[in-house]
């Protein structure tokens, strides 16, 4: 008897393997939808298998189709609750999708990857414990040390928490894995930098930055500091003209340029910096400024509208174009208000301007094939068009297939109707209109069999709800 299990379990093992290096072949040859479907049939053929639904929950994930991935992920960890990959893969999704409290098991459970600990950092900040943050980020540094990146990352926080030692341990030893590193030597030169017996040190470390990228911002302001501080004044003014001539809108050169200036007895020069200083540093202030106002009103708009209350939020989406006039997402909300007033004309008008700003966004050609296919005939020949190019950008639309093959089913070519409504059904099994919509290509197809197969699928996602 088990002879016999351990075959079938191998026979299935190989089933799914087939399946999965089939979907990843599609994939590669942009056949999407496809390789869903063949993932798909691999699933209802072997429910159990937990390959095939993380295979499928990656795939949607990278279409960013996170509820589906999250529930396939989902499924595949509970099945092999024992496969670290697959806590990791799950894990992390739930916390990129704002679940930081729910990925926590099971990043915890994956630990053992390196991968993991570098997530676990990110769910233990978000969840307040700066310690285990850094007690992660730490370990994923030792088990990774050539990452650099992650290296810096861990500095900046013992910085933040006043471990300033241990913060030139870990830039240090970065260095001893690339000593050639701009970022780390300009950390090590500013650490150092701050310690008066060790302004020669200091100063060592900002010149091989400066060596390795001698454009730095950071490590020549940390020179020019150095310099001033061992009275060096004059080689001080000179690295810091050489930071203005390099960076003419950095405002803190101009503020160093200015003290600089008037040590040096240069009252005028010293006058015209701070003026400059003070003139980047308004700007700069009302960039952040109006980036957080954006943020914030659109923040507002967006809450007014999901509590139903569309006047008022077409109001404070309105006054986010007053902030930010190139804000397409805002033009691509108002676009969408427009239309749900009945208002087609605006709302063509307001996509079109998103548009305008941002073509690449399949979204944005959808809404206008939308509002084109609800505009009359005159302009319904614009819809098709802008569909297909929805589908060009993100072939893993299902409203835009569904719509598409709404327009092909009224125009007589019912054979790509059934293909965009099949595709549309792939994307979202789960959704009945989609089926009845099928049904009816079908019947228009003279196919009885599949209608009467769509139409039982439509019943029984009916009688779900």
């Amino acid at each position: 008897m088990r002879t016999v299990l351990a075959l079938l379990a191998a026979l299935a093992g190989q089933q799914s393997d087939g399946a999965i290096e089939t979907a990843r072949r599609l994939v590669e040859e942009r056949r999407t939808i496809e390789a869903i479907r063949t993932l798909d049939e691999a699933r209802r053929t072997d429910p159990n298998d937990p390959a095939i639904h993380h295979e499928l929950g990656l795939l949607f994930a990278a279409l960013g189709r996170t509820d589906q991935a999250l529930e396939a992920m989902g499924q595949a960890a509970e099945l092999a609750p024992e496969e670290t990959s697959y806590a990791l893969d799950y894990g992390e999704l739930l916390y990129r999708s704002g679940r930081a409290e729910e990925a926590l098991p099971y990043l915890e459970k994956a630990s053992s990857l390196p991968e993991a600990l570098l997530l676990l950092a990110g769910v233990h900040e978000k969840l307040g414990d700066e310690d285990q943050a850094i007690a992660s980020l730490a370990s994923y540094v030792e088990s990774k040390p050539h990452e650099i990146e992650a290296r810096r990352l861990l500095g900046e926080k013992l910085e933040k928490t006043k471990r300033t030692d241990e913060a030139l341990d870990v830039y240090r030893a970065g260095l001893a894995e690339d000593n050639q590193n701009p970022v780390l030597l300009e950390r090590v030169a500013e650490l150092l930098s701050r310690n008066r017996d060790r302004y020669s040190e200091a100063e060592e470390y900002a010149r091989r930055a400066l060596e390795v990228s001698p454009e730095m911002l950071e490590a020549r302001l940390v020179l020019a500091r150095v310099l001033s501080r061992t009275g060096r004044e004059a080689e001080a003014l000179s690295e810091l003209e050489r930071a203005r001539d390099a960076h003419p809108d950095a405002s803190q050169v101009y503020y160093n340029l200015a003290q600089s200036y008037q040590r040096a007895g240069r009252d005028e020069e010293a006058r015209s910096a701070a003026e400059t200083f003070r003139e980047l540093s308004v700007a700069e202030q009302e960039t952040s400024e109006r980036e957080a106002r954006v943020a914030v009103t659109y923040k507002q708009a967006a809450e007014l509208l999901r509590t139903g209350d569309m006047l008022a939020a077409e109001k404070v989406f309105l006054s986010v174009l007053d902030i930010d006039p190139e804000n397409t997402q805002t033009h691509s909300m108002l676009a969408k208000i427009a239309f749900s007033k009945g208002d087609t004309a605006s709302a063509k008008r307001w996509i079109d301007e998103a548009l305008a700003r941002d073509g690449t966004i399949a979204e944005y050609h959808y809404l206008r094939g939308l509002f084109a296919s609800r505009a009359g005939a005159g302009a319904r020949a614009e819809a098709a068009p802008s569909l297909r190019r929805a589908l060009e950008l993100d072939p893993a639309f299902p409203d835009a297939w569904s719509l598409l093959g709404t327009l092909l089913l009224d125009s007589g070519q019912d054979e790509e109707a059934v293909e965009c409504f099949a595709r549309a059904a792939t994307l979202e099994p789960e959704n009945a209109s989609i089926q009845l919509n099928l049904a009816s290509a079908y019947a228009s197809l003279g196919n009885a069999a599949e209608e009467k197969r769509a139409m039982e699928r439509y019943r029984e996602l009916s009688q779900r709800r």
